[in-house]
């Protein structure tokens, strides 16, 4: 299994050539086949590759290719254009190249306006980026910045259930829509792994390993720090099924342990 997914939105290789060759392809088996053959005859290495998961208004699929270049002819790779624009299965096609002075060229569409997860737009922050914000928010904080942390998550819990919704009116029990959520987190690269324990129907142990939200603060605090995720998981069950659901982190990586460990329960209401 791959450690790593590292997506080719910008290429750059010091001293290479790199271009993004962006194509409008028809939705039948074997074009994707047929475009590589093509790229493959050039004697070009294709670098990257993205196929858009949602179909154009056309009914064509965006398909992005990230090709070093270097060793090929100008006018080689302008026949392969020509080619392209032949082919019955392309609708559309054009080129992208950044020239990073006479140190090389990156390959970066710039053929969509949005990027998208789940059909939603989204944007792309890096680890570095992501720990400069947590550490400044305590350094700046304390403690508050758990609160804020919370109260955040509350936030994107409630807008992950509104989408999963159709999910829970389809019959679907608290335990599967809480590993749809936790599958979700994994899948964008918030932890790397994780477990789940059904201790009954409305009572769940979570472990998580790599944490970021907690490995982002590793400097900066030595007490549990996955706040942002107890509020997503509250935010989450609590928009889901109603009640008050509390989630306490009993062990963190910051605290010596080995992974994250989450508590969570639906409280309930005692009458007087």
């Amino acid at each position: 299994m791959s450690k790593r997914l590292c997506l080719p939105l910008l290429m750059f290789r010091q001293g290479r050539r790199t271009v993004t060759l962006n194509l409008i392809l028809k939705d039948v088996p074997g074009t994707l086949a047929k475009i590589f053959n093509r790229i493959y005859a050039k004697n070009i290495n294709v670098v990257g590759c993205i196929t858009n998961a949602i179909p154009e208004e056309s009914g064509g699929i965006l398909c992005i290719f990230y090709l070093d270049v270097t060793d090929l002819p100008t006018q080689e790779f302008m026949n392969l254009i020509n080619e392209l624009k032949k082919m019955d299965e392309v609708y559309y096609v054009d080129y992208n190249e950044f020239y990073v002075d006479s140190i090389g060229s990156a390959a970066l569409s710039q053929y969509y306006e949005e990027l998208c997860i789940l059909n939603e737009r989204a944007v792309v922050f890096t680890y570095a980026h992501l720990k400069g914000l947590f550490n400044g928010l305590y350094e700046k904080f304390g403690e508050g910045a758990a609160i804020f942390l919370y109260h955040l998550g509350l936030g994107v819990g409630e807008f992950l259930a509104n989408a999963h919704k159709p999910l829970l009116e389809a019959g679907a029990s608290p335990k599967v829509l809480l590993e749809f959520a936790l599958q979700t987190g994994r899948a964008f690269g918030w932890f790397s792994k994780y477990e789940l324990e059904a201790l009954s129907e409305e009572e769940f142990r979570v472990k998580i390993w790599k944490h970021v939200e907690c490995t982002f603060l590793s400097d900066v605090a030595n007490s549990t720090t996955g706040n942002l995720r107890k509020g997503i998981f509250a935010g989450y069950l609590s928009n889901l099924f109603g009640g008050n659901w509390t989630v306490s982190e009993v062990r963190c990586i910051n605290t010596g342990h080995d992974a994250c460990v989450f508590h969570i329960k639906k409280e309930r209401v005692t009458l007087p």
